[in-house]
């Protein structure tokens, strides 16, 4: 095996990544970490994976670090500087990682694609605005569904003033603190004041959530499918769960409902999860598929029964001997 260079650890700590904590240390005035654990994490064999790092140490610079291992012990563990590990994620073949998260790595690798393009051509590559994830957008979520609720306004009327007030046009392009002031937003312009005094005598049922309600565009005409996919999109409206929150706002124990609709959720989620498997499934089965077909068909020695080449086979007779 290729030797590289072992250091010792100067010291040790932990960071996300993909759900999972990661070793990292520092080490000759350079923060390390710990490759084994990413790799099984995006589920390819570490064992292969080693061999390519440590053939490529000049490109990679990987080092052996001891320190002390997730089990407590003090271990030899190959190590990749953190700056490297980018480009060792650009270099993985996205067919090889595990499905779930197959579409995050080709959707970053092609952001690199887009960054190494603009640093060359334009001469700086400038990283956007942090978005936010659902988690980050819940409390705006619950403001919209409030307003939604008291003021009988559309989903998308409420979302159309953000995205009108932080020049937007979609809500996942709000940055953290821009989310934190829409919520501010919606709190005090829409409720404490433009809505407040304007739309008070309008009576809007509280339960009331005829069919376009189902469609994430308030569709009424024409027809589409409400799959799995737009039934789990957060970005799309949840006529259900608003009613749940419309019972208990009057005093509903909706528990039991509200159980099985997030079972039910759980569900959709194991069947977009099957739909996937069955896709790459898809491609062995057409493979095999050709290889019946073409092994069915009865075949033998094309032999010639007139003409110049009577009695002799097309390309020859066949030789008798076993298989090799």
């Amino acid at each position: 095996m290729t030797s590289i260079a072992i250091l010792e650890a100067v010291n040790t700590s932990y960071v996300p990544f993909n759900g999972q904590q990661i070793i990292t240390a520092v080490a000759a005035g350079v923060t390390y970490v710990a490759m084994r654990q990413i790799v099984e994490n995006i589920g390819i064999d570490w064992t292969g994976q080693s061999v390519k790092l440590r053939k490529m140490k000049d490109k990679f610079n990987c080092r052996d670090i001891s320190m002390v291992a997730a089990d407590g012990k003090i271990r030899k563990l190959l190590c990749l500087p953190l700056k490297k590990l980018n480009g060792w994620l650009f270099s993985i073949n996205p067919e090889k990682v595990r499905a779930d998260i197959r579409d995050k790595l080709i959707q970053y690798q092609e952001e690199c694609f887009t960054v190494l393009h603009d640093y060359w051509a334009k001469g700086a590559a400038i990283r956007p605005a942090p978005e936010t994830t659902v988690d980050d957008r819940t409390p705006l979520r619950g403001i919209v569904n409030r307003i939604m609720g008291k003021y009988g306004m559309t989903y998308q009327a409420v979302y159309k003033m953000v995205h009108k007030e932080f020049g937007v046009k979609h809500i996942d392009e709000l940055s953290p603190k821009q989310t934190a002031e829409a919520v501010e937003y919606l709190a005090t312009k829409v409720i404490e004041g433009e809505f407040l005094g304007k739309q008070q005598s309008v009576a809007s049922p509280r339960y009331h959530f005829p069919v376009e309600t189902a469609d994430p565009h308030n569709r009424t005409f024409a027809n589409d499918w409400i799959s799995a996919q737009v039934i789990l999109d957060e970005r799309n409206r949840a006529p259900e769960l608003e009613l749940l929150e419309a019972l208990e706002r009057d005093g509903n124990d909706v528990t039991g409902a509200k159980i099985r609709i997030h079972a039910m959720y759980g569900i959709a989620k194991q069947f977009i999860d099957m739909q996937s498997e069955l896709s790459h499934m898809k491609k062995y089965l057409v493979a095999i598929s050709d290889i019946v077909n073409n092994q069915t068909v009865e075949r033998g020695m094309n032999v010639c029964f007139t003409g110049n080449s009577k009695g002799h086979a097309v390309g020859g007779y066949t030789k008798r001997c076993l298989p090799r």
